[in-house]
Formats: structure tokens, C-alpha cells, sequence
């Protein structure tokens, strides 16, 4: 952070669903980007560990291991990298599973969040596999997880020493009641949305102005990544959504339909946005 500007970045990997390997290959790819461009903190999308569009196969525990192997390779890759990297992959916790998004940096996983909406309607139905986070609001202590102690649990602010920010996982956003708007209240400065919205008419004008939205009624930072091209294999489209936006302005947007990985990166005004909380009661 210099200046009172934090440099961000959404990355969207080449993903092979189901191989974990090759994901987390790309990934730590992208990660070395991230750091080389100087980003802060880089957001991956959804369940970008497995892939998005596992369907049954998420119900299998082979994958399961082979998602928290491969978490483990990354967290080792980027440990020399003080760069904050968020991630998505479907965690089993007390007999449920979860889709999560895990905060990892210096080889450590800072926290796992578990998404809050559960999706089951038009083209969705993670219900099918996974439970709502909810579910873990009680739950106080730390679960083991890629050879390492992690508190799990939704709604988790998470500080730098220099600001804060807080996670919410795709569906969340569309909510009445989005975590983000708990969690600036809390004091998250910046929210990271891990994603995988597909491509259905109207939809990418709409989520473009929920997430400006959004940021304004937050006056914080807002950073989007969505699964990219990969993903189309079954009757779902996706194009590799990213945004960065700011108090109600797009700052940085991807190229949809891209070939190729994607990392946008952008900075965001944080002197800024307190002196707008500081001069606005509500």
C-alpha cells in the first residue's frame, strides 16, 4: 500500500475440471504473475481448485484429497511471496461439504469461508452438493486442513495492519441481504467475490451494475473474478468475468470469452473511500 492505494488483481486460470494437478499448476502460474505485477492481494474464482462444473464427482473423496493436495502445493509454491492469494475449492467439514474460499499467504491459510447462498434454481443446483455456511456460525474451533490448523467460519474480516477485507463467494452477491454489506459494517474496506456466473442474456450488463452498485452502498473496493471458458462443458457458458470497482465505479474490467488466462489488475483508492465513510453517518 503506497499512497494510500492498494494494488489488486482477479485471475482467472486455464482450469480442467476435475484436475487438480493441472489447476493447481495454473494457478501458481498466475500467482507469480500476480506478485511479479505487484499485486497485494489476487482473487481466484469459484471452486477454482476443482473446477466448478464437477457435478456428482464432488461427492467423491478421491477428489476431495487431491483438492486439499493440491491446496497444500500452492500454499508451499507462493510461501515465499507475501502477496495474499484467495482460492476456491469444496471443503468437507462435520459431515457436510462446503464450497470455500481459503486466504493464503507466506504458505499459510489464514481462514476458509464457506459461501452463505446455496444456489438452486434456473441453470443451478449446488444444493445438490454442498451446505450453506451458515450452518458453521457456531462453530468455534479450528478444523485441519492441508497439514494445517484453520478457522472456518462465514463472516471473517481479515486485517493486513493496513486495512481490511472480507470475502463472499458468487451467489452471495445476489441476495437480499449480501455478507458484504455485514461485513463492511464490521470494517472490511475491500470485498473479494470468488464467482462463476454463466452467460445467459442480459445477465453480464446486469452483475456489471450489481457489483457498482454494490461497491457504493459499501463505499469499499470491490474485486470479481469469474470461471473462465473452461468451464463450458456441460450446458453452461462461461467467459471469464473480472472486475474492479470502487465506490460505485468500474475500475478495470476482462475480456470476456478470453483463450487464454486473465489477470486484471487494478488499484484502489483507500484514502479515499475512509474519507467517504468518515463524512457519511450511516
Amino acid at each position: 500500500m503506497q499512497y494510500g492505494y492498494v494494488k489488486v488483481s482477479a485471475a482467472i486460470p486455464l482450469v480442467s475440471v476435475a484436475d487438480t494437478k493441472y489447476n493447481v499448476e495454473q494457478m501458481i502460474a498466475l500467482a507469480h504473475r500476480a506478485y511479479d505485477e505487484g499485486a497485494e492481494i489476487t482473487v481466484f474464482p469459484e471452486l477454482c481448485i476443482t473446477g466448478y462444473t464437477c457435478g456428482d464427482l464432488f461427492t467423491q473423496q478421491t477428489l476431495l484429497q487431491e483438492a486439499e493436495t493440491a491446496i497444500a502445493q500452492f500454499a508451499q509454491a507462493t510461501s515465499v511471496y507475501n502477496t495474499i492469494y484467495i482460492i476456491g475449492a469444496p471443503i468437507y467439514v462435520c459431515g457436510a461439504l462446503y464450497n470455500c474460499a481459503l486466504v493464503v499467504q507466506e504458505g499459510k491459510i489464514l481462514g476458509i469461508v464457506p459461501k452463505c447462498y446455496i444456489p438452486n434454481h434456473g441453470e443451478f443446483n449446488e444444493s445438490r452438493w454442498f451446505s450453506t455456511g451458515y450452518n458453521l456460525l457456531r462453530m468455534e474451533s479450528n478444523i485441519q486442513y492441508a497439514g494445517q490448523s484453520v478457522h472456518i467460519g462465514s463472516y471473517q474480516i481479515f486485517h493486513t495492519g493496513r486495512y481490511a477485507f472480507g470475502l463472499e463467494i458468487s451467489e452471495d452477491l445476489w441476495s437480499v441481504t449480501p455478507p458484504s454489506s455485514t461485513l463492511t459494517l464490521l470494517g472490511a474496506e475491500i470485498i473479494f467475490n470468488l464467482s462463476a456466473a454463466d452467460e445467459v442474456t442480459g445477465k453480464h450488463d446486469y452483475l456489471r451494475s450489481l457489483i457498482a452498485q454494490q461497491s457504493a452502498r459499501c463505499m469499499a473496493g470491490y474485486v470479481y473474478s469469474g470461471c473462465g471458458y473452461g468451464e463450458s462443458t456441460t450446458d453452461l457458458v462461461f467467459a471469464g468475468k473480472a472486475f474492479v470497482a470502487e465506490n460505485g465505479s468500474i475500475l478495470a474490467e476482462g475480456k470476456r470469452f478470453c483463450l487464454d488466462a486473465q489477470l486484471l489488475c487494478s488499484e484502489i483508492d483507500l484514502d479515499k473511500l475512509r474519507m467517504e465513510r468518515r463524512s457519511n453517518s450511516t
